[in-house]
């Protein structure tokens, strides 16, 4: 026993470093290359297992584990390569390095499954950029009521002054008209009188005409007795006019006028001239350039006589923008709205106090509670008893910082279950950044929850099925070296006794030489033949069933040259034609199986043909074409033969091992050529079928593997001096 263990851990091999001729600066860029790559490996684990432990709320925390095993697991295998500098222990390299590569594919088998679940997991970014979006709608909707206040305002203003004015105006001039009158006799004094009003009217006229441009305000004269109009040049802007373009009549303006608007804003002209009043009201109207725009007018009757209203005077004014903004306000608030109570997920408004003032249907289904039952009440009321002191802990901490945190919590259900959640609060402030409330969004993650636990129990097992894997695979290797010692083996002692049998039938050929008997020499060329094809299937069987246990190793495979190698191996009788592309791209893969494929497909071809072992009519050769389409991550072939074609029925039968459509006596075949090609395609993951119909030819396709760069286990091997 102790001399079994001393081989294993030396045996009869020498140290690395022979290879290297113990050149110092060989050996120490080795030596310092594997030390360095396995250091760092370590430390990766070691940051990965940290990081872990430090966040135990991180999801798949088995994959870390398993990250952090297969990371330290190389190291060992590098650390091991600079003892085998001086210490020949392959065995127990050889050992670590097949732990690695379990520990790796169970790394990959259970990474892979895993992914549409991180995938699914909703990140922290998109909460935080929908609360983002939340706060930026709730700014826009107080900075568009800022905006219409002030313009209201502005319109207030602007309306008082003007009336003041005309009122103040008015009364002058009506104090000049009785002076005027009682004081005719003086007419000197009248003249100047006169001159100086009409001084002061048109400077009056100047500075409201001034008062009305920095409005962006337009006037309107209307004399009902004589049913005409005057409009400013504002007046004509506002409309969409140019200024002296058109005539001033009520049905230019009502053209205009948008038609639902029309009814309305007529009805308080009328009112306003049959009661002798004002009116203010607001309309579209319709521009040449086919956009609408808003006014606001204001009207009084300033001029009754006998009763019957003879002059309305007023303003117009353009609250396009005024009124834009109110609109966003209105769609900004139905678009929160929407948000808030249309969520996918809970969401809520606290008060500064920590209680519920406003939360969407999809928080109150998650906790079985109606709107009602909640508005008011503390969030601490429906928090877990032992979460509490985390609750108090994040709650502080947006009153004093203001800034945004997510947290996991468990609430209380309706009926007194916890429930797990997932909260991201954040402040809402004010335009002057005061905070006002508080908004929650609350993910229900019981499934994920569920899902954690289901995978830490999943882990355990997985451990247990590796140990069994690991023996399972010990097992298989050693039955796989077994069985190629048998095939071997089995082989060699089949072929010697047919050997023996076909010089036995050459010599007696040779012997009996014109003595024997046309029924006898049948039956020797039968024997030859049959000793033939029992080694062709001999040999068929062993190529079979090597097919995919073999170590095969990625090389840079150009297929134009692949394909000329193999025809030339081929030799193809001259009344065949092989139709090769010129453009067949370079792969990476498996140079000797790939050209296994074709030389099988292309042979079975040729063989199977009209024109094999026959000489063809003038002008009929038999055609082999090759084709080949890329897929992407696949290359799809086509090898083409307008030989006899095979029924449909059998499209399935030929690709069986032993199989064939004729008698063996009449075609020799063994049967296992496509059955081989099936087995090959098939361990790279691609598929071979076949189009043909009888007396059609066949078309044979099959895909295969288009890797454009080797791997980084493949560029090692590449690379590798050793390999």
């Amino acid at each position: 026993m102790v001399e079994y263990w001393q081989s294993l851990r030396l045996g009869p091999y020498i140290p690395h470093g022979h290879c290297y001729l113990w050149q110092p600066g060989l050996v120490w860029l080795h030596l310092l290359s594997d030390a360095l790559i396995a250091l760092s490996y370590w430390t990766i684990a070691a940051a990965l297992i940290y990081f872990v432990q430090r966040r135990p709320d991180v999801p798949f925390r088995p994959l870390f584990w398993l990250f952090a095993t297969f990371i330290a697991a190389c190291g060992a295998t590098h650390l091991l390569s600079v003892w085998t500098l001086w210490f020949p222990t392959y065995w127990v390299s050889g050992t670590v390095k097949a732990l690695t590569a379990l520990v790796s594919l169970a790394t990959a088998l259970e990474l892979v499954p895993r992914l549409p679940l991180a995938l699914a997991l909703p990140n922290a970014t998109q909460l935080m950029d929908l609360n983002q979006a939340l706060q930026d709608e709730i700014g826009d909707r107080k900075q568009a009521e800022a905006s219409l206040r002030t313009a209201e305002q502005e319109v207030r203003q602007l309306n008082q002054t003007l009336e003041d004015r005309v009122q103040r105006r008015t009364a002058q001039l009506e104090e000049a008209k009785q002076q005027i009158e009682t004081l005719l006799e003086q007419e000197r004094q009248a003249r100047v009188t006169l001159q100086s009003t009409t001084t002061n009217l048109q400077e009056t006229a100047e500075r409201l005409n001034l008062a009305l441009s920095a409005a962006q305000m337009g006037s309107w004269d209307w004399q009902l007795d004589t049913n005409t109009q005057v409009w400013s040049p504002q007046t004509e802007r506002i409309m969409g006019f140019e200024p002296g373009t058109v005539s001033h009549t009520a049905e230019v303006w009502a053209e205009r006028v948008h038609p639902e608007d029309l009814p309305r804003i007529q009805a308080l002209v009328d009112d306003a001239i049959a009661t002798q009043t004002e009116f203010v009201g607001q309309y579209r109207m319709h521009w040449p350039d086919d956009t609408w725009h808003w006014v606001s007018v204001y009207g009084r009757v300033v001029s009754v006589k006998d009763g019957r209203a003879q002059r309305l005077v007023g303003v117009v004014q353009d609250i396009t923008v005024a009124k834009q903004a109110e609109l966003n306000l209105r769609a900004s608030e139905r678009r929160f709205r929407a948000v808030f109570e249309q969520a996918a997920v809970g969401m809520a408004r606290l008060d500064w106090q920590g209680h519920w003032i406003q939360v969407n249907q999809k928080f109150c289904d998650i906790l079985g509670y109606r709107p009602e039952e909640l508005i008011n009440r503390s969030f601490q009321s429906i928090t877990y008893e032992g979460d509490r002191q985390q609750d108090e802990y994040y709650y502080h901490q947006l009153l004093t910082e203001h800034t945004p945190c997510q947290f996991e919590k468990r609430y209380l259900r309706k009926d007194g279950t916890p429930l797990w959640t997932l909260v991201t609060a954040s402040v809402e402030s004010d335009e002057a950044d005061r905070p006002l409330a508080f908004i929650a969004i609350i993910e229900d993650i019981e499934d994920r929850k569920a899902a954690q636990e289901e995978l830490l129990r999943r882990a355990d097992e997985m451990a247990n099925t590796n140990l069994v894997l690991a023996h399972t695979t010990a097992m298989l290797e050693q039955r796989n070296a077994e069985l190629d010692q048998f095939a071997y083996v089995a082989s060699h002692d089949l072929k010697a006794p047919l050997r023996a049998i076909s010089n036995l039938a050459d010599w007696i050929g040779e012997d009996l030489e014109g003595q024997i008997p046309a029924e006898n020499r049948r039956q020797l060329d039968l024997l030859r033949s049959r000793v033939q094809r029992m080694e062709a299937l001999i040999n068929g069987l062993l190529e079979y069933s090597r097919v995919g246990r073999r170590q095969r190793s990625m090389v840079a495979v150009d297929l134009n040259l692949l394909l000329d190698n193999v025809i030339d191996s081929l030799d193809p009788p001259e009344q065949f034609r092989v139709e090769v592309p010129t453009d067949l791209p370079t792969l990476y893969s498996h140079k000797t199986a790939l050209g296994q494929v074709f030389a099988n497909l292309i042979n079975n071809a040729i063989k199977h043909h009209h024109c094999a072992g026959e000489v063809c009519p003038e002008g009929n050769r038999g055609t082999v074409r090759i084709t080949w389409q890329d897929q992407g991550q696949w290359l799809e072939f086509a090898i083409a033969d307008d030989g006899p074609g095979i029924a449909p029925q059998y499209h399935d039968k030929i690709f069986t091992i032993f199989q064939t459509l004729k008698a063996r006596d009449d075609f020799e075949s063994t049967g296992v050529g496509l059955a081989v090609v099936k087995k090959i395609v098939e361990a790279e993951n691609g598929r071979v079928w076949l189009t043909s119909s009888v007396g059609e030819g066949a078309t044979f396709y099959f895909t295969w593997p288009f890797i454009k760069t080797p791997s980084a286990q493949d560029s090692e091997d590449l690379t590798d001096p050793n390999s």
